[in-house]
């Protein structure tokens, strides 16, 4: 069996034509021979998009199982709450688990979301909220409470999944959009002006949520946690017994390049990550 694990695609963000991007993708899939396709999330600015991008997808890879979830970018457009956390579509992966036949591993999906914990303005919730509506992407997602609470929720899930995996002997790889881990993030010059440093402080915030991270390593049969979010090269890190491994693809900037590859097509396949089972 072979899974392969990508993210942040950014179709749009990245001006790539859609009918070559789908065919490509769906032609990789196929001269791979993959069994289990995931991406997590930040495929389009628009959930509908995504959706129906995977329907397509599907479509042209009827040997190849496609998931999708959802990033903040897909939260923005055509996502209400309850329809993220509730839609019945069969690829979309959020709260959902899946064991690989004959083996006891145990593939779980979740979204995620962020609490502010990675910065130092953790404790000033309503200062980085007022930040967030002024100049993030995702203050236009709808969101009936606070980022605290959204997480809160994906932490019980998780929790409540995890157990039951710990129950049925599986060992669980976590797939993810946000940061589970403080120390995936870019570290900052400490040579950055005091606005500079603000501003950095509060992009942190929006970053993932440490308590994810602290949940992990409560049970050790979380072996492996896949994430997306953070653009630019990710060195996979090892924090006790789990790896945590970075799939984004990212944004071809004018200003700053995030791709260390010349196009879409090599960024995507160099940052692929495949599995054999």
């Amino acid at each position: 069996m072979r899974l392969v694990i990508s993210s942040d695609n950014h179709i749009d963000v990245n001006r790539l034509d859609l009918t070559t991007t789908l065919q490509f993708q769906a032609n990789w899939l196929v001269q791979h021979q993959v069994d289990l396709y995931f991406h997590l999330g930040d495929l389009f600015n628009n959930f509908g998009q995504t959706k129906a991008y995977f329907q397509q997808l599907q479509l042209l890879t009827p040997q190849t199982k496609c998931f999708y979830l959802a990033g903040n970018h897909e939260m923005i457009n055509l996502a209400p709450f309850s329809m993220l956390e509730g839609t019945t579509d069969s690829r979309y992966f959020h709260k959902s688990y899946l064991d690989l036949p004959g083996t006891n591993w145990r593939i779980i999906g979740n979204n995620g979301w962020y609490d502010y914990s990675f910065s130092t303005f953790a404790q000033e919730s309503d200062r980085v909220a007022k930040w967030k509506n002024v100049y993030w992407l995702d203050s236009t997602a709808d969101q009936p409470l606070t980022d605290q609470a959204r997480m809160e929720q994906v932490l019980q899930t998780l929790t409540d999944q995890f157990k039951n995996a710990q129950q049925n002997h599986r060992q669980v790889i976590l797939l993810t959009h946000f940061a589970p881990q403080k120390v995936l993030l870019h570290q900052y010059p400490a040579t950055l002006s005091v606005r500079r440093q603000e501003a950095a402080e509060m992009i942190r915030a929006m970053m993932g949520s440490q308590r994810l991270g602290k949940l992990i390593q409560q049970y050790p049969n979380v072996k492996q946690v896949y994430y997306g979010h953070l653009h630019g090269y990710r060195p996979q890190q090892t924090i006790g017994n789990v790896d945590y491994i970075n799939v984004a693809v990212g944004v071809n900037k004018r200003r700053h390049n995030e791709w260390d590859q010349p196009n879409f097509k090599q960024q995507w396949v160099q940052h692929l990550k495949v599995l054999n089972f």
